[in-house]
C-alpha cells in the first residue's frame, strides 16, 4: 500500500499480506502521520478498491473528518 501527499510527493509504503489489512495500515499511517508532522489528515484519494469501501471504513473516516 503505498502513500503519497500530494504537496511535498513524499512517500509511504506497507506491505500488505492480504487487502484485508489495508484499514489497520490506514490507522497505523493516520497516527505516524499526525504525530510526525503535526497536522491533521484531512484528504484520502483511493482507486475506490474493496478494500476502501467498507462501511467500516467510510465510517472511520467520517468520525476523523477525513474527505473521500
Amino acid at each position: 500500500m503505498l502513500f503519497v501527499d500530494d504537496f511535498t510527493r513524499t512517500c509511504w509504503v506497507f506491505f500488505l499480506k492480504e487487502k484485508s489489512e489495508a484499514f489497520k495500515k490506514l490507522k497505523t499511517f493516520k497516527i505516524l502521520v499526525e504525530n510526525e508532522i503535526g497536522k491533521k489528515l484531512k484528504c484520502l484519494r483511493s482507486d475506490n478498491g474493496g478494500e476502501f469501501t467498507s462501511k467500516e471504513f467510510n465510517i472511520f473516516c467520517e468520525n476523523h473528518g477525513i474527505k473521500r
